[in-house]
């Protein structure tokens, strides 16, 4: 399935009217986001710098904090944008914002200790349309940026970077999921006990 059948099949199933989600993307803003970026990273050295991680980290964790480095360290070496937060639950945690316009990205960033073209582990990009209706207009761009990091002598660097211009016709995998949390569950009228 496409990411644009995705979501507007997502839209059918929320019961909201179709709203585009996901344009192509424009070439000068692939090139201008690509230099910005690569030249973000070689001005702050991001590749000589041991990425400090805390000790007894999971894995889940050591991929956040290798998130979180690579955010501190490039953004503000960004000339043309800038990464933010995107307030909300849900897809998507960062932006990418033009600093002399208004317009944004919505920017997923993932970090990985091997790029394995062959992988097929699952990275998930979204779920809910509220927080791209909620917080982007069209059109809507999205932009996946990879993390690559490498454990060498007790120290955690990173390797490169990958950015993925998501496009309408980007093949997605979809797979159905309910899920419940403890506020659902302790409101629900299912039976229960505590044990």
């Amino acid at each position: 399935m496409t990411f644009e059948d995705y979501y507007r099949q997502l839209l059918e199933w929320e019961g909201f009217a179709r709203t585009p989600l996901i344009a192509v993307w424009n070439k000068g803003d692939v090139s201008a986001i690509g230099d910005d970026m690569a030249d973000a990273a070689a001005a702050s050295k991001l590749k000589a710098i041991d990425v400090p991680i805390r000790r007894g980290s999971t894995n889940q964790s050591v991929g956040n904090q290798v998130e979180d480095f690579f955010v501190s360290q490039v953004n503000g070496f960004l000339k043309r944008f800038e990464i933010k937060n995107c307030p909300g639950a849900g897809y998507p945690d960062k932006q990418l914002c033009f600093r002399t316009s208004d317009r944004t990205f919505p920017l997923e960033l993932k970090a990985t200790g091997q790029w394995n073209p062959s992988d097929s582990n699952r990275r998930v990009l979204t779920s809910s349309s509220k927080k791209l209706r909620g917080c982007f207009t069209a059109p809507i761009n999205h932009l996946l940026l990879t993390v690559c990091y490498e454990m060498a002598g007790g120290k955690l660097r990173i390797r490169n970077v990958r950015l993925d211009f998501i496009q309408p016709t980007t093949e997605v995998n979809v797979r159905l999921e309910a899920s419940v949390n403890h506020k659902s569950l302790s409101a629900g009228s299912h039976p229960w006990k505590l044990i």
